[in-house]
This record gives structure tokens, sequence and C-alpha cells, in this order.
């Protein structure tokens, strides 16, 4: 039942969205969980994400998220897709990373370092185990991966006072110094959801910052409110195609709405 009246709604959403036209500017997508066979909407099956590997490689061209960003507002730009993936799950390296491996494309994870370094995994109840340190290594050595941060525990910064957001950024930044060499210079919000007061750290410390979803990227976006396109198990691949066109809009700001965000 659940599935058939999303199905009914993100159809009727996908109407409303190709009045506006192609969404402009360059695909960040967002995924999560690949294969996890956990049923949540945050991530998708392995047989979907093969699938849209192979259709953004025929569609266009998947970059690295420091290419995107210099080359938004250039024609073309909305034919350029950047693969991201938020946390750091072990699913991640064993049902994406061969393929993106195989097609040597380039990725870009946000790590919550938490997860790593203790094993526990960041959501309970199995399906959802991190990545070790030596598989992120192993990533980072091909060349294709880029390495973001995503704090230390994965707390929405909204809810945090400058202190914590402090904490959670530094901590998160010397695990991932310490433990692969690289510093950090793009960041992903937790949950997507933007903090005045995180902003004015993120601008000391970092190059990009990036929100769960929200307008598209143009030449004047401000680089620390680069906004994604979520991508979810109910899109499939149909719906996967259309949002890739126009960005499913509507429903992304009725998802914003429902959550109480305002933010950009």
């Amino acid at each position: 039942m659940k599935r058939a009246i999303r199905t009914a709604a993100k159809s009727g959403f996908l109407a409303a969205d190709l009045l506006s036209g192609r969404m402009p500017g360059p695909r960040l997508l967002i995924y999560h969980q690949v294969g996890a066979g956990m049923g949540r909407q945050m991530e998708v099956t392995e047989e979907d994400f093969r699938r849209h590997l192979d259709w953004l490689v025929a569609h266009g061209e998947v970059v690295s998220l420091d290419r995107a960003i210099a080359e938004r507002g250039t024609p073309g730009d909305d034919r350029r897709y950047v693969l991201t993936f938020d946390d750091g799950y072990a699913d991640m390296y064993d049902n994406a990373w061969p393929l993106l491996r195989a097609q040597r494309l380039p990725f870009t994870l946000y790590l919550t370092t938490e997860p790593v370094e203790t094993g526990v995994a960041l959501t309970p109840g199995g399906q959802a185990e991190p990545l070790t340190w030596a598989q992120i290594d192993e990533m980072l050595a091909s060349g294709l991966m880029t390495l973001g941060a995503h704090t230390h525990r994965h707390r929405e910064l909204g809810d945090l006072d400058l202190a914590a957001i402090e904490e959670e950024i530094s901590v998160s930044n010397d695990l991932i110094e310490e433990r692969t060499g690289v510093t950090p210079i793009h960041f992903a919000y937790p949950w997507g959801y933007w903090s005045p007061v995180a902003d004015t750290v993120l601008r000391r410390v970092y190059e990009t910052a990036t929100l769960g979803s929200g307008a598209p990227i143009s030449a004047d976006t401000d680089l620390f409110k680069l906004n994604r396109v979520p991508v979810q198990l109910s899109d499939g691949f149909v719906f996967f195609r259309r949002k890739m066109n126009t960005g499913l809009m509507i429903e992304d700001k009725l998802r914003r709405r429902l959550a109480k965000y305002d933010g950009p």
C-alpha cells in the first residue's frame, strides 16, 4: 500500500515538474546504502544502482565533485553528474565500489567517523555496518574517491551550540587525517540541514559544504550551500531517470515542508 501511494505521488510530482522543464546545473546525487535490503528510502537496490550508473554514463558524464563545481555555469553542466555517498556503510564497499571501480567512475564519500572508528553501526538493527579504515584506504588508493567530512557522530548541527559544532568537526577531521593522511576540504551537513552557526565554522575549515536538497546549482551558487539530489528506494529506475531531468523539485519542496525545514 505504501509503495503504491509513493508511486502515485511521484507520478503527480513528475507531471507538475514537466511544466518547469529540465533542471539546470550539475547534479550532485546523494546515495547512502546500496543493496542493504533494509527497505529504507535512503537505500537503493544493487540492480537499480547498476542501471543508474549505466544511464548516467550513456546520457552524460560522471565527474568529480571538484570538476563539477569548477565547471558549473558552463555549457553542458546539466549533464555532469557527481556521485556522493553519505555516512560510510560497508554495503557501499561491498556492492557499489566494485561497479565504480570497474567503470573507473569518480565519487565522493562524506564520512561519519565514529562508526568507522568504533565499528558500531550508525543505524541500529543490523545491515548498516560501517566501513573499515582499510576499505577506505583501498578506495582512496584508486584515485577515484574524494574523501569528505560528515561530522563525528552525525548530530544535526542546528541543534548544537558553537562549541559542540566545533568538536564534531575537529574530531572528525583529526581522525580522517590520522587514519588516512587526507585533510578533508569538502563537508556535508548531517541530515542535509543548514545551520547558520555551523556555517561560520565551516567557512574557516573547508572549501565547500553540501546540503540535502534544494535549488539547482548555478555559477552564482554559494559553495557552502550546494544542494544535492537525493536518490531514494522508491525512485527505482523509472523515476530516477525523470529525477535526473527535472529534479522532482515539487516532491523535494513537499519533503522539506513536512520536515519543517525552511533553510536554503
